[in-house]
């Protein structure tokens, strides 16, 4: 595993439990608390950064954050030169 900076913002007091976030997520990073109603952010460092739980969550709970300046994001085209 690639150590990375990545975040994923959630305010808790505005979350309504939609699951929104949760079936808006391909990669299975946010994960689903059925006793508090609420997500779970699992495995943020697998996150694709495609905003959909962002997008999807119509009370603004979640904000990610990507880390452009991590190695996983960082590509070299070196070898095309």
């Amino acid at each position: 595993m690639i150590d990375t900076k990545h975040q994923i913002r959630f305010n808790p007091e505005n979350c309504v439990g939609c699951k929104l976030c949760y079936k808006a997520c391909f990669v299975d990073v946010i994960r689903w608390d059925e006793e508090k109603k609420r997500p779970v952010f699992k495995y943020v460092e697998d996150c694709e950064h495609c905003f959909y739980c962002e997008a999807m969550c119509k009370k603004g709970c979640i904000e990610v954050v990507p880390n452009y300046e991590s190695e996983k994001l960082l590509q070299t085209f070196d070898r095309y030169l």
